[in-house]
């Protein structure tokens, strides 16, 4: 069965300011589960409008430091940064046991050319520590690659990579997150794709390619076989919309009826 989390840093954003606000809207507008990133400054009010709703966080963000364009999008793999990375990871553990969320996305961060080589190291030495710690939490970490035109510099930017650091982590939670549209803008191909890191997938995420709008909208990727693709391969979670609505969150909603009502 396909179930959807509206993803809160993409929907709802323009009729509400704070993550609190789309938690209430995406329950409003029938989603009974939601993405979001670290709520600075309203765990507390997060916290509230998820006991109110009843909704479930199928996924959060690691907590990032917004206030260094060099950290905005995270630190796991940055050279230095390694205290820094220990104290996100375990205030976000904190409050994901809080709101009773089992996955957290652990972001690479973007590479210093002058310290590439160092990055894989420093990578994969914060991915064993969150091991450890995630499964004494009863959490799983995931891993994202993401394109280079989304984010210039990403250090996780192809499957392959992806696929050495988990071979080597050999931990069975840190898992692969697979979003296709970062997927189809690094190597397309998702049948082979699926097939062949089957294994080490824990989380799908949507959007249309090339301009990452709703998944119904004209575009490169059919999402009526990506879909019946994903129920074939035994996934049973929370599918992910991250994606930019066309116009309004609400009024891009009318695609996701059409695959509840087939199943």
């Amino acid at each position: 069965m396909l179930k959807f989390s509206a993803n809160l840093n993409f929907l709802f954003t323009e009729a509400a300011s704070t993550i609190a606000g789309r938690i209430k809207l995406a329950d409003q507008y029938g989603f009974q589960a939601v993405e979001i990133p670290y709520p600075v400054g309203e765990l507390l009010d997060v916290a509230q409008a998820i006991k109110e709703s009843g909704i479930l966080i199928s996924l959060i963000n690691i907590s990032i430091d917004n206030t260094n364009d060099d950290l905005k999008y995270g630190s796991t793999s940055i050279p230095g940064e390694e205290q820094l990375f220990q104290k996100q990871l375990n205030e976000t553990i904190e409050f994901a046991k809080t709101v009773n969320c089992k996955k957290i996305h652990l972001m690479a961060g973007v590479v210093n050319k002058k310290l590439e080589c160092e990055h894989y190291a420093t990578y994969v030495s914060n991915l064993k520590e969150a091991a450890d710690i995630l499964l004494a939490n009863n959490m799983i970490g995931v891993i994202e690659p993401i394109n280079k035109y989304a984010i210039p510099s990403y250090y996780m930017d192809s499957f392959a990579k992806a696929s050495t650091v988990l071979k080597e982590l050999k931990s069975n939670n840190i898992k692969l997150m697979v979003d296709l549209y970062h997927l189809q803008h690094i190597c397309g191909n998702f049948t082979k794709t699926l097939e062949e890191y089957r294994d080490v997938i824990a989380h799908f995420q949507i959007a249309q390619v090339p301009n990452r709008d709703e998944p119904d909208s004209p575009g490169e990727l059919n999402y009526d076989y990506i879909f019946k693709t994903i129920q074939l391969f035994g996934y049973d979670d929370w599918i992910g919309c991250e994606y930019k609505p066309k116009k309004t969150t609400v009024a891009g909603l009318k695609w996701i009826s059409k695959y509840i009502n087939e199943q």
